[in-house]
């Protein structure tokens, strides 16, 4: 059994994304073996200095400026953030290559991909950012194909994650890899998170964009309220209560707002909820219907077919990605 410390550097550019890299931090000093901590954790540097800065006003050290880091490392993970959205100087492109064969594990935690595809490591891979930064991703980097999706990718020992949270479900990943299931739960446990979490970063992403384009604020909240209880009493009467509106007035508002009504809206939220589930999960369309809301498996094909055009095994067949999405 190994007992030996395995050394993870987190190589940072300020400013950076804080939860990008306290995050993975955070879970890595959980497990123990015979005693000892099992990760050993070094922060790097961008530049000369021993302190990095988060957009949010944060500043982490002590920090080692990576030209002056000169230790082996068992993982290495580039953090997401505002920094990470500038080129990089041949400078540290050159290290970043270097490192990256040297390293067992490699990777980026949201939009860290940047400076990855910079580099050149993702040419010819398979590679996850935010959601938001996808279409950017693609046009600088033609050569990589960007998964929109999975909250983490593994392209042979290159990871890359989605946004900002995915940083955790990598990292608990990687101690599964390390240390095997019983480790990986137990800390999950304690943080009070998932494991494997359902889904993909897609279906924020949809809740997101519905939120964003809503002025109205007793609606905003409305797109992640019905996605966390599509097996619920969704009528216009329990969501004009939610939203402490009569009837009448929240018809009138919600349609304002959203453009269409409450139950073409709803049963799309579902659809889309359906549909994640049959691009990233192994269930029986039965039990999908049941955790997404649906009367009975007539209905939710018809509402499948009506907003994608396909029916679920069909569009299963085609889209059922094998790439790693936490499990």
């Amino acid at each position: 059994m190994q007992t030996a410390k395995r050394h993870v550097g987190f190589l940072v550019v300020s400013p950076f994304e804080q939860l990008d890299l306290v995050g993975p931090s955070a879970v890595f000093s959980y497990p123990r073996r015979a005693g000892i901590p099992a990760y050993e954790t070094h922060v790097l540097s961008a530049t000369k200095g021993t302190t990095v800065n988060s957009s949010g006003g944060l500043t982490i050290g002590p920090a080692v400026p990576y030209a002056e880091f000169d230790r082996p490392l068992d993982t290495l993970l580039v953090i997401g953030g505002p920094g990470s959205l500038v080129p990089p100087d041949p400078e540290l492109r050159a290290w970043l290559r270097a490192r990256s064969k040297r390293a067992r594990r490699f990777g980026s935690i949201c939009t860290g991909a940047f400076l990855l595809g910079e580099a050149g490591i993702l040419d010819g891979r398979r590679a996850a950012t935010h959601w938001r930064f996808c279409d950017e991703f693609k046009k600088r980097f033609p050569k990589v194909q960007v998964e929109r999706d999975p909250i983490f990718v593994k392209d042979g020992h290159i990871y890359t994650t989605a946004g900002v949270t995915a940083g955790i479900d990598l990292a608990l990943a990687l101690i599964e890899e390390d240390l095997g299931y019983a480790t990986a739960m137990s800390v999950a446990r304690e943080l009070v998170l998932f494991l494997r979490r359902p889904g993909g970063q897609a279906q924020f992403s949809y809740v997101l964009n519905e939120q964003e384009n809503v002025s109205d604020q007793a609606l905003r909240s409305l797109p992640s309220w019905v996605s966390a209880n599509l097996t619920g009493d969704l009528s216009v009467r329990a969501l004009a209560h939610v939203t402490s509106m009569s009837e009448r007035t929240f018809a009138r508002r919600f349609t304002e707002a959203f453009g269409t009504t409450p139950a073409v809206w709803v049963q799309m939220l579902r659809v889309e909820a359906v549909r994640q589930h049959l691009e990233n999960s192994h269930l029986g369309l039965k039990e999908i219907g049941v955790r997404t809301g649906f009367a009975d498996m007539s209905s939710l094909r018809r509402a499948f077919r009506a907003h994608l055009h396909a029916s679920p095994l069909d569009y299963r067949e085609r889209f059922r990605r094998d790439v790693a999405v936490g499990r």
